[in-house]
């Protein structure tokens, strides 16, 4: 059911290989989508059994939704997301009371916003030299910074937050993103459980080494989490030095979520999409947010980002479900603790084929990502988040980027046949 003698090969079956893929079947180019795991989305994995209800392990929202592609394509196929933003200003639960003040919001998306405009202005520094560590709410600003780009302030270029395109505009999906990548992948020749381990240019085409044998194509767009090849766990024979470099300078962060179902609408009445929780307010509590009920399912959420997901993590999943309920305790009663039925989180820093969450540049290294849009040996390119100019760590540039090199190993995969061609002829 596979095609046994691919034009090209595409490595990794979530948003960039699922794109790449679509493409080339468009195009009517013979091909064949290889991933390592057991299951296709990669990042963007949708499921109910762990809670009984649906949920998205990764990617969630339609970011810039207004120039989202994966979002047009949902609308296509009448997968459900919000039509609009959830409106109403994210209350807090700070030294034991609620508040539901623009202030505490103002200051978070103040220093987002600033970090952008500082990247924009062409100023390559730390996140964390524009934050106030005296500020009382230094903590809530670290965090949401550790959110938004899995990686401590310190880790953080300014020129490359400032780089992303966000028009302001993020839909929740509420069939599941992941849900959403697997549809999108129906039909596409997939081989699971077929992990790459070495990519090579061979002659006139490329060999790729697989657990379960080589595969010889004319091209070849490598679509994994860019930590893969960081780590070698997949190598490219045939790696430029800008291009190891820039898998040096823009490194995956690391970014987990505790899922918590309850027996029922427990937060029924409260009327927030988004709380945030930090208490007491003070230098050493780590603030957490949440989404509660989302889409009417009785289940509350939980972000956490940086190297304090990566040490959650670390500690097991009974260790970050009793961090997170102990927050929602302290915010909403005890008796929530009665009510809880199910409890699960994500293993994204330990899975073995991701490793992370999403790329981040250093500071001082912002313009670096731009070197993983170059074609390694003519005819092996990259696909994935951290290889788009502007929509880097979400889905939809990770698609974009696969659509991307489709269109590049397709030329070069006709190249490589002219060239097969002249060589018969001679």
């Amino acid at each position: 059911q596979y095609p046994t003698n691919p034009d090209i090969v595409v490595i990794g079956a979530g948003a960039a290989g699922v794109g790449a893929g679509r493409a080339l079947a468009k195009a009517g180019i013979p091909f064949l989508i290889i991933e390592a795991k057991d299951r296709i989305g990669g990042r963007a994995f949708s499921e109910a059994t762990s809670l009984g209800h649906l949920w998205d392990h990764g990617c969630h929202w339609f970011h810039s939704a207004d120039k989202n592609v994966l979002r047009q394509l949902a609308e296509e196929i009448g997968h459900k997301f919000l039509k609009k933003p959830r409106d109403g200003v994210m209350k807090a639960f700070m030294n034991g009371e609620w508040k539901a003040e623009q202030q505490h919001e103002d200051y978070v998306w103040g220093i987002l916003g600033k970090v952008a405009a500082t990247g924009r202005a062409g100023i390559d520094v730390p996140a964390a030299s524009l934050l106030d560590p005296q500020h009382p709410w230094y903590p809530m600003a670290r965090h949401w910074l550790s959110l938004m780009y899995s990686a401590e302030p310190e880790e953080i270029s300014t020129r490359d937050a400032g780089s992303y395109e966000d028009t302001g505009l993020n839909l929740a999906v509420e069939d599941g993103y992941g849900a959403l990548i697997a549809r999108l992948a129906e039909g596409l020749p997939i081989a699971t459980t077929v992990a790459a381990r070495k990519v090579t240019a061979r002659g006139e085409g490329v060999a790729i080494e697989t657990d379960q044998g080589t595969i010889t194509a004319k091209a070849a767009i490598v679509a994994v989490p860019a930590r893969m090849l960081e780590t070698g766990k997949l190598v490219l024979a045939d790696m430029p030095a800008d291009i190891a470099q820039a898998l040096q300078d823009v490194p995956m962060g690391y970014y987990e979520k505790v899922a918590i179902a309850f027996d029922g609408k427990v937060f029924e009445g409260f009327d927030m999409p988004y709380v945030e929780i930090f208490d007491p307010v003070a230098p050493l509590t780590h603030p957490l947010n949440f989404e509660l009920h989302p889409f009417g399912r009785p289940i509350a959420i939980t972000h956490i980002g940086g190297q304090f997901a990566r040490e959650m993590e670390r500690e097991g999943e009974a260790g970050m479900v009793d961090f997170a309920l102990a927050a929602l305790v302290r915010a909403f009663g005890s008796d929530l603790r009665k009510r809880v039925k199910k409890a699960t989180t994500t293993h994204w820093s330990s899975d073995i084929f991701i490793n992370g969450a999403y790329s981040c540049a250093r500071p001082g290294r912002g313009l670096s990502r731009l070197f993983f849009a170059n074609p390694i040996a003519e005819r092996i390119f990259l696909a994935g988040e951290h290889v788009h100019p502007s929509f880097h760590a979400t889905a939809h540039g990770a698609f974009e980027t696969g659509l991307f090199a489709a269109a590049k190993a397709a030329a070069a995969a006709a190249k490589s046949a002219a060239g097969g061609k002249q060589a018969a002829s001679a």
